[in-house]
């Protein structure tokens, strides 16, 4: 099929850079410095975007974003949207009389330990914090977040439906404890993980290549179906008796993972009432491993090579040794993580399958949280919700969500069918997602406890669930104390 070709578009304004603003500003403080606020109607350099947003005089307030990643100088413009956005958001600073701009204030593993520091001292080095998801737990049970549902301008605890469903759903519902949220996204979720195939090799097994694609629209793609493609793409092509291609070959975090995300559950879960809980022992879970465990059994699953080493099945893959993978779309990509990337055959990626007789295809994601620091008082904590809210709404003229988002995979993939039927999945309320952050809210737990043991050869996958569940209970009791 024809590649589309489209440009993948990164958007990172940075833009009037002055001091950093604490929690606290003394009255021998200097004020802070920013563009006046306008007494008459601003003059804009672009056409006005319209807005119905009552003027905010926010007093020249400075907005730092931190993260882990941001450029000192930001990209130029390379396409019409992102000279929209940034001047978008340049009119909105100077309308409201405040600057914002996005900046690396940690590297990755040096997060947690700034934010929590810097917000215990009263002095954040940002007023809204993007978290990796695995480090939400302990600022989390320290009461170190604001609680976002009292802050009206961000419209997270509303009933006003257009302004709740902004918010991603997924981690809204991690970041609620009774009343209150503590976390927030308004990008999309990220794609979790999927079937990667390699198309030349379902040709030469005899296959159609959009065989999966089409299994996936017409609502076929089961467990079922799935060990039968596996049993023909599993081949000994030169007739020694070996296996030369497997049908598979993958990591046993990222096979158990998809799997059991496919029944719609997951290892850990958390009930209605916010209460976290082993799931590990549930039909579905458990049947979830022992399908995996049938699987290698039968051969289909690539072992690992007694010279094993780091990401040897990532490598296989890439080589033709496999013709699928169970992996996260990131490993889709042309920078793709774990060395170069020399695969010329065209790849394609479907959803996991689903256990024979369920309806709904199920799959994972996970993502980032933003916070803002819980020492600001409540009059700061506004102002500075109400400038977040305005920089991350969408710009008018670029509001098709379902579509850009499509667009900025497409230079991912070799096809268009990954972009127009798969990723859809993984963020369409229409669709089906397992919330993986949930796990994230036990300080401590590594699912990999439980999952270094896959293929389940030595012990049954109920044995290895039994050596850590003690241990998964107890850090579950003392997370469900602390929230």
């Amino acid at each position: 099929m024809k590649k589309r070709k489209w440009q993948i578009f990164l958007i990172v304004v940075s833009l009037m850079v002055c001091g950093i603003s604490g929690c606290n500003r003394g009255p021998g403080d200097p004020e802070p410095t920013g563009t006046p606020f306008p007494t008459t109607e601003p003059v804009a350099t672009a056409t006005p975007f319209p807005t119905t947003t009552p003027v905010r005089n926010l007093n020249g307030l400075h907005i730092i974003i931190g993260d882990t990643y941001s450029p000192e100088t930001p990209p130029a413009w390379t396409n019409a949207q992102e000279e929209a956005i940034a001047k978008y958001r340049e009119e909105i600073m100077q309308v409201h009389n405040c600057t914002i701009v996005a900046k690396k204030v940690a590297d990755w593993d040096k997060m947690q330990e700034v934010f929590i520091n810097s917000v215990k001292e009263g002095e954040p080095v940002a007023q809204v914090f993007e978290l990796d998801y695995r480090f939400i737990a302990k600022p989390l049970s320290e009461g170190l977040f604001y609680d976002l549902a009292t802050l009206e301008e961000l419209g997270i605890g509303t009933d006003d439906r257009e302004r709740f469903d902004k918010w991603s759903g997924a981690v809204n519902e991690v970041m609620t404890k009774g009343d209150s949220i503590y976390g927030m996204r308004s990008e999309w979720m990220e794609p979790g993980g999927g079937i990667i195939f390699n198309k030349r090799l379902f040709e030469e097994a005899g296959l159609d290549p959009e065989l999966l694609y089409d299994l996936q629209a017409n609502g076929e793609w089961t467990w079922s179906k799935f060990a039968e493609i596996c049993e023909i793409l599993t081949r000994d092509t030169d007739g020694d008796g070996q296996t030369d291609v497997y049908a598979t070959c993958s990591d046993g975090t990222d096979t158990l993972q998809c799997l059991v995300s496919s029944t719609g559950e997951d290892f850990i879960a958390v009930d209605k009432d916010g209460t976290i809980y082993n799931n590990c022992k549930s039909e579905a879970v458990l049947g979830a491993m022992e399908y995996a465990a049938e699987l290698y059994e039968k051969g289909y699953e690539m072992p690992a090579p007694a010279d094993e080493a780091g990401a040897w099945y990532i490598t296989a893959f890439r080589e033709g040794r496999a013709a699928m993978q169970f992996a996260e779309e990131s490993l889709c990509k042309p920078d793709a993580p774990y060395g170069e990337n020399n695969m010329t055959d065209e790849i394609g990626f479907v959803v996991p399958p689903k256990p024979d007789g369920q309806e709904e295809y199920y799959t994972y994601v996970y993502g980032n949280v933003w916070v803002i620091p819980s020492c600001y008082d409540a009059e700061t904590a506004a102002d500075i919700a109400f400038a977040y809210n305005l920089y991350t709404n969408e710009t008018p003229g670029y509001n098709d969500e379902p579509a850009l988002y499509q667009e900025l995979y497409y230079s991912h993939f070799e096809d268009e069918r990954t972009c127009d039927e798969t990723l859809p999945y993984y963020n369409d309320k229409a669709k089906s997602t397992v919330n993986f952050l949930t796990r994230y809210l036990v300080d401590g737990l590594e699912i990999t406890d439980l999952t270094k043991n896959y293929p389940f050869v030595e012990k049954t996958p109920e044995e290895c669930v039994d050596e850590v569940w003690d241990a998964w209970q107890e850090l579950i009791d003392e997370s469900n104390f602390l929230f």
